[in-house]
């Protein structure tokens, strides 16, 4: 007997080793699948030197400065941009194509997998697929609006690096090793090259330092450093200024006579209604998404809030050229947006409703995901979290005369965090094979538009 119960011990050992084994080998199979997935793509991409990609920094680097990365980034430095540190990927990128194919198919590839894993979620092969499928949602605009490489050098590798550096000194017990922190202090250099990204990395180091390190913050020491150097570099950056003013003289001339409250609330208004009032897909998602996980709960209220979303999808966005007509606040919502934001005054409370109705509809998804990821408490507190400093850095714009000039491509933190919100209630709710279907489909969709 004692011999059989050692067998079927043994055996039953076998039987978990193999269970593992093959779950780690479907994560791997999978991230290979998304590495093979961009890497197509990012082949596929025709590096013809269009937009930005030419007309800033190829073309000048070889006309003007024989090809001296130090001398044209001098330039750039007094005379445009304190973005130093992300414009030297960005010749090396220019001159170099193959480097910008392999470095961009590791950013996507990040943007896809490393979610899944800060989250520690389970049944990670599957959410694997479904993190790539919202990837893939976000606008292809965000990541070729002013030229494939000057774009995502700007944006898309710096939410990568951000999301590299959070992956290194988040790892459980802070046992990275001395090359990966070395990695996150260069990842944290590049990240916060970007404006919006180093107000980002000013508010969220020290919450990691304090939550998370307790008596270790100093570990993250030069990493806040590098990060204020980086806020020194563009604070003091003579480009900056003189960008600043040549920008207000031809794109908002007015600029400067605006108010604090005008332009607070043209971040706000211009933030939002690129989420909820632009037909873009990520919202639709998410808004199913927060339906599905919470129509089967017994509170009328709890399922209301859960709907809005969905509902104003349909409003303002798949039918709102069959209904304007009949319902009043369509026409009101959508015809009040313009250069400075949209029509509010202060003494005209009729002029509130679209400012309310962003308001109504961002307050009913944040209510939506506090009540479905409040038994996890960390989770909860990290969207949370993440959704306000992606809002923050399109809010910011509002402070810049370039709001309208620079397009989509500023957005793109906002829409990713937008897919990460996603995410993580998928993760926790286990959703109907369908829904899960009709996501992959989509990203499969998507995937074939960026081809």
């Amino acid at each position: 007997m004692q011999n059989t119960g050692r067998r079927q011990s043994s055996f039953l050992k076998r039987i978990d080793f193999i269970g593992n084994y093959d779950s780690i080998d479907l994560s791997k199979i999978a991230i290979a699948a998304i590495i093979l997935l961009f890497l197509i793509f990012n082949m596929s991409i025709p590096l013809n030197g269009i937009g930005d990609d030419s007309i800033l920094f190829s073309g000048p680097l070889l006309k003007d400065f024989n090809g001296n990365f130090l001398a044209f980034l001098g330039s750039r430095y007094s005379h445009w941009s304190s973005r130093v540190i992300i414009e030297f990927f960005t010749l090396l990128s220019v001159q170099h194509n193959f480097f910008w194919r392999i470095i961009n198919t590791l950013s996507l590839t990040a943007m896809s997998v490393i979610p899944v894993y800060l989250f520690n979620f389970k049944k990670k092969p599957a959410l694997l697929m479904i993190s790539t499928s919202l990837v893939l949602m976000i606008p292809i605009s965000m990541f070729s609006e002013t030229g494939w490489i000057a774009t995502t050098t700007n944006y898309s590798w710096v939410l990568s690096a951000f999301l590299g550096f959070l992956i290194i000194v988040l790892k459980r017990d802070h046992t990275a090793s001395l090359a990966a922190w070395l990695l996150s202090i260069i990842l944290v250099a590049y990240a916060g090259n970007l404006e919006q990204m180093c107000v980002v990395l000013i508010i969220v180091i020290p919450i990691i330092a304090c939550y998370f390190y307790g008596r270790r913050w100093w570990l993250l020491t030069p990493h806040y450093l590098i990060v204020l150097g980086n806020l020194a570099l563009i604070y003091l950056c003579k480009g900056n200024k003189l960008r600043f003013t040549k920008e207000v003289s031809n794109r908002f001339p007015d600029f400067t006579s605006l108010t604090l409250f005008r332009k607070l609330e043209m971040g706000y208004s211009s933030s939002l209604k690129a989420v909820f009032f632009d037909d873009h897909i990520l919202f639709l998602v998410l808004a199913l998404v927060l339906f599905f996980a919470l129509s089967r709960s017994s509170s009328v209220t709890t399922i209301f809030i859960g709907s809005v979303p969905l509902i104003s999808f349909f409003m303002f966005n798949l039918f709102s050229g069959i209904f304007h007509t009949k319902i009043k606040i369509i026409d009101i919502v959508l015809g009040s947006f313009g250069k400075y934001g949209t029509n509010f005054k202060l003494l005209h409370p009729a002029t509130w409703i679209p400012d309310f109705v962003m308001f109504f509809i961002a307050v009913c998804i944040l209510v939506a995901l506090i009540y479905i990821l409040k038994p996890e408490p960390i989770k909860l507190f990290s969207v949370l979290i993440m959704l306000s400093l992606a809002f923050i850095t399109k809010l910011i714009l509002g402070f810049s005369p370039t709001i309208w000039a620079s397009g989509d491509r500023t957005g793109i933190f906002l829409f990713y965090a937008l897919g990460v919100a996603s995410l993580a209630v998928l993760g926790k709710h286990n959703a109907s094979k369908p829904l899960q279907g009709a996501i992959l489909s989509l990203g499969a969709f998507c995937y074939l538009g960026w081809i």
